[in-house]
């Protein structure tokens, strides 16, 4: 029984099977690079719009949003100041006709008297010249009329052209200075789309190729634009605005949110599997297996993540065997069973 009990505690155990993973080996390919970003419809023609007289609004007639037409009031003035000034300008002019009528009416007489010599030269002269500065008195009162009815006009404001008003700086009650915009207007017409890209890819983006620019609302609506503005600085938001002219934007409503893509020619890059990378705090790394099938941690430098996949700029060569399946079970200097996948 003794002799037994030691045969069974000198067996061998048996081996722990070798962890099994994928391996692809590395090649350099052709990686099409693009970049997705959203940005909103304007018109390429903004318009503001401003009284041409100062004065306190009574009326605000449109709302941010609201299609309106050529030629619509969109706000008011207070129009006291301006009805006082038309109505003196109105009974100055009326004083002026009345001189004008008497200095016609004196110049007769005094013509009259002077073909008949029972005047002399001198009083003829005289009425003469008083007619000539009541005429000119009337003229200037008629001018002062016809500035006094167009200023009134300027406390109504209309739209300059057909559009959608997009912003609007006043409310009522508050007192407007003459030339200050009251709204915005983007006027009907081509559009672009306004777009808020990272500074990093515009220094690699080629502006000449064209832009795919769709309605995040209904995809189906797209079309292509051209880059016509890049802005010269950052902006608020740390990014650089972009304009792209819409080939055909008619059906995209201003102020609607878009989907831009940006893309990149084919550049020959390592490009791997999302599953292959093994972050360790703000290390990137993959396990690459050696000849001896033993597994080991290298460090790798990340260009781009797209959906599935990683674009490695640097830290692999070419024929290095990286694991893209299996990772969750390895350790370093593991031996693991493996299985080939190919570049």
């Amino acid at each position: 029984m003794a002799s037994l009990s030691a045969c069974f505690s000198s067996a061998t155990p048996p081996e722990k099977p070798l962890a099994l993973v994928q391996v692809q080996s590395v090649a350099l390919s052709d990686v099409a690079k693009s970049l997705k970003i959203t940005g909103a419809v304007q018109s390429r023609a903004e318009t503001p719009v401003a009284f041409l007289t100062a004065g306190q609004l009574t009326e605000l007639g449109a709302k941010i949003g609201e299609a309106v037409t050529k030629g619509q009031v969109l706000a008011r003035l207070s129009s006291q100041e301006q009805e006082a000034d038309v109505e003196a300008a109105a009974a100055g002019l009326q004083a002026a006709e009345v001189r004008l009528k008497q200095a016609n009416a004196t110049l007769d007489r005094q013509k009259s008297l002077f073909d008949q010599g029972l005047t002399t030269k001198s009083a003829f002269d005289g009425a003469q010249t008083a007619l000539e500065t009541a005429s000119n008195s009337r003229d200037s009162a008629q001018a002062q009329l016809d500035l006094a009815q167009e200023s009134a006009g300027y406390t109504e404001l209309k739209a300059p052209a057909d559009g959608v008003i997009i912003r609007r700086l006043y409310e009522i009650d508050e007192v407007v200075q003459a030339g200050s915009p009251v709204y915005v207007i983007a006027e009907n017409g081509p559009r672009k789309a306004a777009l808020n890209v990272q500074e990093t890819a515009i220094a690699r983006w080629d502006r000449s190729r064209p832009v795919q620019v769709s309605l995040v609302s209904n995809p189906a609506i797209s079309t292509t634009g051209t880059v016509t503005e890049v802005a010269p600085s950052l902006d608020a938001t740390g990014t650089v605005q972009v304009k792209v002219t819409l080939d055909d934007g008619s059906k995209m409503p201003l102020g609607s949110a878009v989907t831009a893509v940006l893309s990149w020619p084919a550049e020959t890059r390592i490009d791997l599997p999302a599953s292959a990378l093994w972050q360790t705090g703000e290390v990137a790394q993959v396990w690459v297996v050696d000849a001896q099938n033993i597994v080991a941690l290298k460090p790798v430098e990340i260009e781009s993540y797209g959906t599935d996949d990683v674009v490695i700029s640097s830290g692999l060569e070419p024929g290095d065997r990286v694991v893209v399946s299996g990772t969750q079970f390895l350790s370093p200097q593991q031996k693991v069973d493996v299985q080939d996948l190919g570049a």
